[in-house]
């Protein structure tokens, strides 16, 4: 009798083993070190939204005589970050980002998690040196300064500063459409690429107008260091969104990563600020008498004008594309069994 159980059992063994051959596995399985990891990545990472950088050209700037805008580029030294156009792949970015850790290490610090099944660390200066960024400057954590050194600040004043031109009343909040085509300018750059988020671009949040307020006051802000703690806030709350795709790309590139197969998205000519994005900004400034409530309307639909733009592959999610894997086979296995 303990001969057959023993056979029995290897025989129900290799029939699983046999089931688990045919069914195609999903992407990026190999891409995390524990099931835990990758049911994470899956449930709560895997389907969510990303935010496509915006970028600029400096023939853009130079050719509206932008010199605010110049100034404050080149004193952050984000130039090289606001210009990339580099594809982006968002399924290993979200991989990487369901449990990316940040490390302090003296001044620097460095990145750690799970790159293709391995464990990475990579240097935050080395990420520097990838996206043209300085490791110098404050280190701005949100609502508060980032050094004394920044001096007395108040709303109103950080108002004044980048130029809104409207009192603030009581709940309302401030509106882009108030502000100079230089300065929303600026904004579209912090909200899409330096530092970007989900829910409406069109508001002004006490943190952009701090932000703007310090670059434009001449603060030099540690953008490695905020870029990867803007990273982390996303742990944990599945209504966010994810961004800084160019920014991975490159990190993948340095790491020598193989990229193909993997679904990518193209920046193109759609996510480029120009004129198109000056004249949708005209569009809101000539509607007068226009509320915070219409322009938040308004931003959205430019928002969901510009993800129609995006390539038609970028639609399609992980699941989507084992789910379709799986039916191939098994129309491969029903034709199989017609031709014996």
């Amino acid at each position: 009798m303990g001969p057959r159980k023993e056979i029995q059992k290897k025989r129900r063994h290799d029939g699983e083993e046999s089931s688990r051959r045919n069914e195609p596995s999903h992407p990026l399985a190999s891409w995390f070190n524990n099931p835990q990891a990758f049911e994470t990545f899956i449930t709560k990472w895997e389907k969510r939204r990303f935010v496509t950088p915006r970028y600029i050209t400096y023939d853009f700037i130079v050719g509206n005589n932008y010199r605010n805008l110049t100034r404050i580029i080149e004193q952050q030294g984000f130039g090289t970050l606001v210009t990339m156009v580099n594809a982006y792949y968002p399924d290993l970015v979200s991989a990487c980002t369901s449990h990316l850790k940040y490390s302090a290490l003296n001044e620097g610090g460095y990145v750690e998690c799970y790159v293709a099944g391995r464990y990475r660390v990579i240097p935050l200066d080395a990420i520097a040196n990838l996206c043209g960024l300085s490791m110098e400057g404050h280190r701005f954590m949100g609502g508060i300064h980032a050094h004394e050194s920044w001096g007395p600040y108040a709303l109103q004043r950080g108002l004044n500063a980048i130029g809104y031109n409207d009192t603030i009343r009581e709940r309302q909040r401030p509106s882009v459409n108030k502000l100079s085509t230089e300065m929303r300018i600026l904004h579209y750059l912090i909200t899409y690429t330096l530092l970007p988020r989900g829910g409406n671009h069109g508001i002004l949040q006490h943190d952009d107008i701090l932000l703007m307020w310090a670059m434009l006051e001449g603060h030099k802000i540690y953008w490695p260091f905020i870029m990867f703690q803007n990273m982390l806030k996303l742990h944990g709350r599945e209504s966010k969104v994810i961004g800084y795709g160019p920014v991975w790309t490159r990190i993948f590139e340095y790491l020598t990563i193989g990229l193909d197969g993997y679904r990518k998205v193209e920046i193109g000519e759609d996510n480029c600020i120009n004129e198109r994005t000056l004249k949708k900004m005209r569009r809101q400034l000539e509607q007068q008498g226009q509320g915070v409530d219409e322009v938040e309307e308004e931003v959205d639909r430019m928002e969901q004008e510009d993800q129609g733009h995006q390539q038609p592959q970028a639609q399609a999610t992980m699941h989507d594309l084992v789910q379709e894997m799986r039916s191939m086979n098994e129309n491969l296995q029903a034709f199989q069994l017609e031709t014996r």
